[in-house]
């Protein structure tokens, strides 16, 4: 269930942000946004990446890894469903809050993985990255069949990520029965 529940969680990491580029236009000319505020759309993620990644080791210690990272999730689901909104508020909040989620999944995931699995780092980065970087692949090659093909709009090309978001969030839902671990992060 580990091992799945770290398969589900990095492929969040990167398809809920991949998605959007393909419909950025759609997305500028529906919302009536400038192409700065387009822009920022996209940038708005890395910018939460840089402003919280400093914070999630102090979370995790605090809370737990495992709730941490559970919280990261249900915020990242949130964040998804909100951008979906037809509001240009919160769009740029979802995307923020996504953003926000996914710094500290970034964080927290690859310290789990030295602690869970001390002596197969290696294999279950490589793992974690690969499921990473192929759903975000797959993100960015079908954002623009489910808008047009599909005809679900650009929202339904950005919301439907949170199937994933779900899946991962039943996979983590054990790890949150084990006891306190302590948080394997260095920083």
């Amino acid at each position: 269930m580990l091992i799945l529940g770290i398969i589900f969680a990095a492929a969040n990491l990167r398809a809920p942000l991949t998605s959007v580029g393909p419909v950025i236009e759609t997305i500028r000319r529906d919302m009536g946004m400038s192409n700065t505020a387009a822009e920022m759309l996209t940038t708005l993620p890395l910018l939460a990446f840089a402003l919280f990644s400093p914070f999630a080791p102090k979370i995790a210690r605090r809370f737990g890894l495992e709730y941490t990272l559970f919280g990261a999730l249900l915020l990242l689901e949130s964040g998804i469903m909100l951008r979906s909104v037809p509001f240009i508020q919160t769009l740029f909040i979802g995307t923020a809050l996504l953003g926000t989620a996914i710094a500290i999944c970034n964080v927290l995931l690859p310290g789990l993985i030295k602690r869970e699995f001390s002596s197969q780092v290696g294999i279950m980065t490589g793992v974690y990255a690969v499921s990473m970087n192929m759903w975000a692949a797959i993100a960015s090659g079908i954002s623009i069949p489910i808008t047009q093909g599909l005809g679900f709009g650009w929202r339904g090309a950005l919301v439907c990520w949170v199937l994933l978001s779900i899946v991962s969030i039943v996979f983590w839902i054990p790890r949150l029965r084990l006891p306190h671990q302590p948080a394997a992060i260095s920083m």
